[in-house]
């Protein structure tokens, strides 16, 4: 091998070198350079990366330490870590998963509220103590495990979590709050996610620290003002709406039918309505037939209950949000050709639709479809056209499906839930059917484009540096090795 062939392959490692190399590096020293410590303490995380392992020589998280960080979605804390202060996750709407270290004491107040995206929390044994409002505000929190060791919970400590599921040892402490907590959850008003706000500076949070850091909570009402009472129409749904960090919420009567119900209806029937958490929790209902006038089922109102099975009406009309919700035991359902409508979490954590996606592919496709209702989706496919014959696409089917390039729509198609496609961005969009406006389509479909996640932006910002000079790199040790050859 001669002198220019020599070269020639030094420069094509060199340029693979570049590729692989040079980007990690400059991830890991991002992300050291974003950790603010002192004296053990995290005081402050500034960085952009999605997942944060936090330092083995951080032994709290400060107060504010990570608040209203809109990148991070995965945070892993060391066994180091004994102590989370106020506000330390405070505002993180895309934190989803958080690992806590085993020697972890004492989750502090207002913690983890209004982190939007949590869904689930393992709580480790060494915890006695989960603070004022610690998980409060957090929309999609469905279950928590906490373990017997804990003996201090704050009453508010999850307030407005109306998904979450608390885990725990039977006649532990953490047990006789949860069957307090569950009385409180009936009454917990649903989020009205057409009037949310990404702006986080509207979302005041408490201001009350007294100079030892404690907390009374005294302020806290301020956060959440008394509800503005609004007398419905006469005829219509009583109600009132209450506004919660530039949040509207709307609270309806539960359990009860509104208007007193008719006599012949059932508990939580009222005239052509199945009422909000009618059946919320009602371990003792197995077996449902609903009446022939029934149009809608309202939010929550047969979620977590031991049914089983369900007959629906012909005439039934709307499913409303999470209306089966964790309805372990609901294991078939048949929808009547007259609904026009299945709402976000209507059936989520079903048997029916757990079954289906985790079940062989090949055996019933990728699609759940029942009286001309799109339930379920588990393909993996760029291009997904859906079936002819579908009129209702329900909502979150294909949510978090980023694979999807292409969506192929049925003439047959009437409507489509506004969360169908949440966190899809599907770049062509094909429907030749005349019953939904082409507007509405792409709104329905399209609504959830978003900017790339701080990871793909943070390769976006290397690529003139790294890609650039590797490509010079490879180029000039071709050209060495061919022109030797020449």
């Amino acid at each position: 091998m001669n002198k220019r062939q020599v070269i020639g392959a030094f420069l094509i490692i060199t340029a693979l070198i570049i590729m692989l190399l040079p980007a990690a590096e400059a991830d890991a020293e991002t992300s050291a350079s974003a950790f603010t410590v002192k004296s053990g303490e995290l005081v402050k995380y500034n960085g952009t990366d999605k997942t944060v392992s936090v330092p083995s020589t951080v032994t709290s998280i400060g107060e504010s330490a990570f608040e209203d960080n809109l990148y991070v979605e995965k945070v892993i804390l060391p066994d180091s870590v004994k102590m989370i202060g106020a506000y330390a996750f405070w505002g993180c709407d895309n934190l989803k998963t958080v690992t806590l270290g085993k020697k972890l004491i004492s989750i502090g107040d207002f913690s983890f509220m209004n982190c939007t995206g949590l869904q689930t929390m393992q709580i480790p044994s060494n915890i006695r103590s989960i603070g004022i409002q610690a998980f409060a505000g957090c929309e999609r929190l469905e279950d928590i495990t906490v373990p017997p060791e804990v003996t201090s919970i704050q009453d508010n400590a999850f307030d407005g979590d109306y998904l979450l599921n608390i885990h725990c040892e039977e006649g532990s402490y953490a047990d006789k709050y949860a069957k307090d907590f569950y009385e409180r959850q009936k009454n917990m008003p649903v989020y009205d996610r057409d009037s949310e706000t990404d702006d986080q500076s509207d979302r005041d949070r408490p201001k009350n620290p007294s100079p030892d850091g404690v907390y009374s909570g005294a302020d806290v009402q301020d956060s959440q003002p008394e509800p503005e009472t609004v007398q419905a129409d006469p005829g219509s749904e009583l109600g009132s709406t209450k506004v919660v960090g530039n949040r509207a919420f709307v609270l309806m009567q539960n359990a009860a039918p509104f208007g007193g119900g008719s006599e012949g209806q059932t508990p939580g029937e009222e005239s052509g309505r199945i009422a909000e958490r009618s059946h919320y929790r009602d371990e003792d209902i197995t077996r449902e037939t609903l009446a022939e006038d029934v149009r809608e089922i309202g939010p929550f109102a047969y979620a977590r209950s031991g049914l089983r099975s369900i007959e629906l009406p012909d005439g039934l009309e709307s499913i409303d949000y999470a209306a089966f919700y964790h309805c372990d035991a609901l294991t078939e359902v048949e929808l009547p050709e007259s609904v026009e409508r299945v709402a976000s979490k209507a059936f989520a954590h079903t048997p029916w639709v757990e079954n289906f996606l985790n079940g062989a592919k090949k055996e019933d496709g990728d699609f759940l479809i029942s009286g001309g209702v799109l339930a379920a989706y588990r393909g993996t496919d760029e291009e997904v056209i859906v079936p002819e014959g579908v009129r209702v696409i329900a909502g979150d089917v294909f949510e978090g499906h980023e694979e999807i390039r292409k969506v192929v729509l049925p003439a047959s198609l009437q409507a489509i839930d506004e969360s169908a496609f949440a966190g899809c961005d599907p770049q062509e969009v094909e429907y030749s059917g005349g019953l939904m406006d082409e507007e509405t389509v792409q709104e329905r479909v399209v609504m959830q484009s978003h900017m790339a996640p701080a990871d793909s932006r943070a390769s976006a910002q290397r690529f003139p540096f790294n890609w650039i000079g590797a490509i010079i790199c490879l180029t000039g040790g071709v050209m060495c090795i061919l022109w030797q050859k020449a």
